[in-house]
């Protein structure tokens, strides 16, 4: 069966960093993230949070969280950018 975080791994240049966390943007309005450690920033204009070797950013408008559990969380909106520091 095909596993696209599987095939993510096998092409990274880091794959212990890709087994700390997940992340499923669904056409830019959806973010699925699986492995966070925690809020750093919330507005409607990002969101931030801490992963295992640093944190992801994401920006855009209108966001806010739609679910919010011990690793998991869902952001919805217009989803522009996610980066990784």
């Amino acid at each position: 069966m095909f596993n696209f975080f599987d095939e993510i791994r096998k092409k990274s240049s880091s794959p212990e960093l890709l087994n700390s966390f997940n992340i499923v943007n669904m056409s830019g309005g959806l973010l699925y993230v699986e492995g966070h450690l925690g809020l750093t920033v919330l507005s409607t204009e990002m969101i931030a949070f801490k992963i295992k070797k640093g944190r992801v950013v994401v920006e855009g408008n209108n966001l806010k969280l739609a679910e919010l559990t011990d690793n998991t969380m869902l952001i919805q909106g217009n989803i522009v950018k996610t980066e990784l520091f």
